[in-house]
């Protein structure tokens, strides 16, 4: 008989090799689950490029806008599209006011308003619907208003309330304990009665306490010429510029040239000039009759007293206090008012924009 031969036997795989595959298949495993997370973020872009949705327009709130009329250009455009003055913006869903105005029913509407006409009325008017008004909008104390625009004028009697925003062509007038917060706006002037609470204001003209004071004129003294490097610790930077570290005190009756920059308080004198830039660090006290032509910026308070003249812009990061007649700005160089808190004696005039980051009051003189 023949030899017999074993039969051939598969080989087995050897560790090492076990240990490659598996860890082959980990790697793979990681760069999918990888693959996958990188690829989700894209997976909302992709499905609205394929399948448009978000067609319709951001909200924007109040505060995240910079420019005071961004709300009031909103409404008017709206109310033009719906008027079918200008192409549509797919937002001229809009009821229309009742006149005889008693028949209107303010509180059932449910929609944004339009009056085709003026509105003059003693009774008050509370409307929580935005207020198209075209024409001018007068109505009684104790009135109320989410938003409201007029092609004319706007006058609220006192105890009036508007809480987003207001606007008019004309001029917007709030009458005594009134309280107009958010963004106030006018084409022509902003008039607030005393004890009137305001955040963001912007006109030509701002009066406080709805009486026109001028402010009285530079006392009877001529002023003389004075210069900063007479005065105590002050360290000329360039031709047009002092340094003077600690407080400082410009005499009453001089009028200084060139912008100055205080590591404390300073105080300028009554009847005092001072042409250039203002800067200081404690805070600034700007006398009677005084007059700054430029801009006054202070980390703490600032105090502007009566009958004072201030070019601007005027910028603390704590309080302003304005007193009665004074001026800020001009009509024909407007300028800008901001601080924490501000308040404002009847009788002042502000030229431009005034902006409170938390508290703004007329105060009685």
């Amino acid at each position: 008989m023949g030899q017999n031969y074993p039969l051939p036997t598969r080989a087995e795989p050897a560790e090492s090799d076990t240990v490659m595959i598996a860890t082959n298949m980990t790697f793979a495993l990681f760069g999918l689950v990888c693959l996958v997370l990188l690829t989700l973020p894209f997976v909302p872009a992709f499905k609205e490029w394929l399948y448009p949705s978000d067609v319709a327009a951001l909200p924007v709130i109040a505060n995240y806008s910079s420019d005071i009329e961004y709300f009031s250009k909103r409404l008017h455009a709206d109310v033009a599209a719906k008027l079918g003055i200008s192409p549509s913006t797919g937002y001229e869903d809009f009821e229309f006011v009742d006149f005889p105005i008693s028949d209107m029913q303010w509180q059932k509407a449910a929609k944004r308003l339009i009056a085709r006409q003026s509105i003059d009325t003693v009774e008050p008017i509370r409307s929580a619907s935005q207020l198209y008004v075209e024409g001018d909008l007068r109505t009684g104390e104790n009135s109320a208003y989410s938003s409201v625009y007029a092609t004319g004028d706007i006058d609220l009697g006192k105890e009036s309330e508007v809480h987003d925003w207001a606007y008019a062509q004309g001029v917007v007038r709030v009458g005594n304990n009134g309280v107009a917060l958010r963004r106030i706006s006018a084409g022509t002037a902003i008039e607030l009665g005393k004890e009137v609470w305001f955040e963001r204001l912007q006109a030509p003209t701002l009066t406080f306490g709805l009486k026109v004071k001028q402010p009285k004129q530079l006392g009877q003294t001529a002023q003389m010429s004075a210069s900063y490097a007479d005065l105590p610790n002050a360290v000329q930077q360039t031709p047009s510029l002092y340094l003077i570290r600690g407080d400082c005190a410009l005499p009453a009756g001089k009028i200084y040239h060139g912008s100055l920059v205080i590591t404390g308080f300073l105080t300028v004198g009554q009847d005092t000039t001072v042409v250039g830039d203002i800067k200081a660090r404690i805070g600034v006290s700007i006398a009677r009759r005084a007059r700054i032509e430029g801009a006054i910026t202070c980390e703490m308070r600032i105090y502007i007293f009566k009958d004072a003249l201030v070019f601007g812009p005027l910028v603390s990061e704590s309080d302003i206090l304005i007193g009665a007649r004074a001026v800020i700005g001009m009509v024909d160089a407007m300028t800008t008012v901001t601080a924490t808190n501000i308040i404002v004696e009847e009788g002042a005039t502000i030229h431009g924009a005034v902006w409170a980051h938390e508290i703004g009051m007329v105060k009685e003189e």
